[in-house]
């Protein structure tokens, strides 16, 4: 009998789960439809339109970047990259982005003139006239590189510093110095993103009692929460993606913070990457305590600390890169 009533019990929990799983899919599906930005039916949403121009501005700076870009690419997407500037900079004002899209269509008016190839007289007018407004000293176009100062480690220096980079769950009970993690911020955020748009965000605790609530919710960190000194928890925005990019959430926001942990590590400090794999009614409730805006998704928490002179980690081997490399 008792064997019968736990084995439905075994059944029962395993088909709880697995609805779980499938509204948890649903929810993901539900949350990227809601917050992502559509191409042809923007809302009149800051953030939706900040996105949108970053995605299309970069696709003129891309087509500059090619080894034989075409003469007059693009014009139609410029006029609208144009058009929706001025919607953009009438409602929220002129900002780094708006700089950096006068910058690259300066560039392109640039590389079109030394190729003496003529654009037509009213779209040449279009971009001078949104150029000229008020100038043009943004960061976006081209940048030159000399193929020495492209690196400055070898293979060798590189491997050696990210084999030194362990996760570090024992902590010293020194504080981490103010604006410590900023810097590592400042760092992290030249990872690579689709288009560039950069959606993701750190939310960045110091106090013990947020830190030990929020982790409380996280089943990675049972021994250790005590000498947890600052938390991370990286996000990205939904709102920064589109259609068929609900994955490029955990994509962009995995790039993104393994060049923290490697950040953090140049600092001088210790890390630990914790999951944030919940299903959906966790996640929101995590979100709801830790302050952090509903279009977010989770990617992962940091806890951060100081190192003592001697640690210990788990020494974990690695998989032969036979294993991995796959030649074909």
């Amino acid at each position: 009998m008792l064997k019968v009533l736990a084995r439905k019990t075994h059944t029962l929990f395993f088909y709880k789960l697995k609805i779980g799983e499938v509204y948890t899919k649903l929810y993901d599906t539900h949350h990227h439809l809601k917050y992502s930005f559509k191409e042809k039916s923007l809302k009149d949403d800051q953030a939706h339109l900040k996105y949108y121009l970053t995605k299309h501005y970069h696709i003129i700076e891309k087509g500059l970047s090619l080894p034989e870009p075409k003469l007059g690419f693009g014009q139609p997407k410029i006029l609208d990259v144009i058009e929706k500037s001025t919607e953009y900079q009438k409602k929220y004002g002129v900002d780094e982005m708006v700089l950096s899209i006068r910058k690259t269509l300066s560039e392109y008016i640039i590389f079109n003139e030394n190729n003496n190839f003529k654009l037509p007289k009213d779209f040449d007018r279009s971009l001078k006239n949104f150029i000229d407004k008020e100038g043009k000293e943004g960061k976006g176009g081209l940048k030159y590189i000399k193929k020495e100062q492209s690196s400055i480690l070898n293979l060798l220096e590189f491997n050696n510093f990210t084999k030194s980079r362990v996760s570090v769950r024992d902590f010293s009970n020194q504080t981490v110095p103010d604006g410590l993690l900023y810097s590592a911020v400042e760092t992290a955020k030249n990872a690579p993103s689709v288009c560039n748009r950069q959606g993701w965000k750190v939310h960045y605790y110091n106090n013990k009692s947020d830190i030990a609530k929020i982790l409380s919710y996280q089943n990675g960190n049972t021994g250790f929460t005590n000498v947890v000194d600052k938390l991370l928890i990286v996000t990205a925005d939904a709102k920064a993606f589109t259609s068929f990019e609900s994955n490029q959430v955990f994509i962009d926001g995995g790039l993104f913070s393994m060049n923290l942990l490697l950040a953090i590590h140049a600092a001088g400090l210790g890390a630990c990457p914790l999951n944030t794999c919940y299903p959906y009614y966790l996640e929101n409730k995590v979100k709801t305590i830790a302050t952090i805006p509903n279009s977010e998704r989770l990617i992962m928490m940091i806890a951060v600390g100081c190192l003592k002179s001697e640690y210990s980690v788990a020494y974990s081997a690695r998989n032969p890169t036979d294993d991995i490399f796959i030649s074909h």
